[in-house]
């Protein structure tokens, strides 16, 4: 092949890349039509979840193997009494209100879980919204994937919080190993039919929007 045909061919594929990212841009477009107008409703159904679960995030002091050792020292103290404690919960709003007025203790409890483990890092322990990227789960009820979004959430933090997190869902009670149907029963439906998809594709697009959306309002995101 002559130099002059190389050039004609690589001429002709460069003509062609506006055409290709046109073509791309409008794919991206379908699949975010699709996403929260087309299939309007499993948008409406992530935000649903999102409005109707609570989650626990624990922030461990550093990335070092004791300081995540200690993370989890402290999760499974945690779990264990939030089980306790919201088990006979009327709702999310009622758990929530259960767990506020024990948050001294809850804390109490996290450090005397480093305090037995030779720890003395201060806790800190408080209720509110956060920032959650997509999260899936394996729990006795099968593979379960949390949508991407500002949640309520149970957040304890170890010292300075600088490693990675830990993040699960108190309400309904998906930490616990022995989550089951009984669990899930707490969300309707529509919300059921969200946390069982399988289909990732959507839970990226609702990602990058929620993503968005967060950064744009400065929100601080779980995301380590």
């Amino acid at each position: 092949m002559s130099v002059k045909s190389v050039k004609r061919y690589i001429a002709r594929f460069v003509s062609l890349l506006p055409l290709a990212a046109g073509l791309l841009a409008a794919l991206a477009f379908c699949l975010v039509c699709r996403t929260f107008i087309g299939e309007g409703s499993f948008y409406a159904g992530c935000r649903a979840v999102c409005a109707d679960t609570l989650r626990l995030h624990i922030r461990a002091a550093s990335d070092t193997a004791e300081d995540q050792a200690l993370k989890l020292l402290v999760r499974d103290a945690l779990v264990e009494e939030t089980a306790a404690l919201t088990e006979n919960a009327a709702g999310k709003s009622d758990a929530e209100t259960i767990l506020r007025e024990n948050l001294p203790a809850l804390a109490h409890t996290a450090r005397e879980a480093l305090r037995q483990a030779g720890c003395g890092d201060p806790v800190s322990v408080r209720l509110g919204q956060a920032w959650f990227n997509t999260r899936r789960y394996g729990t006795a009820a099968g593979e379960l994937t949390l949508p991407a979004g500002r949640y309520d959430a149970l957040t304890v933090t170890i010292g300075e919080g600088e490693g990675h997190n830990w993040w699960c869902v108190l309400y309904p009670s998906l930490c616990l190993p022995a989550a089951s149907e009984g669990s899930l029963s707490l969300y309707t439906d529509a919300e059921q039919a969200v946390v069982r998809e399988g289909y990732t594709v959507r839970f990226w697009l609702v990602e990058a929007f929620s993503r968005l959306a967060a950064w744009l309002a400065g929100e601080e995101m779980a995301v380590r």
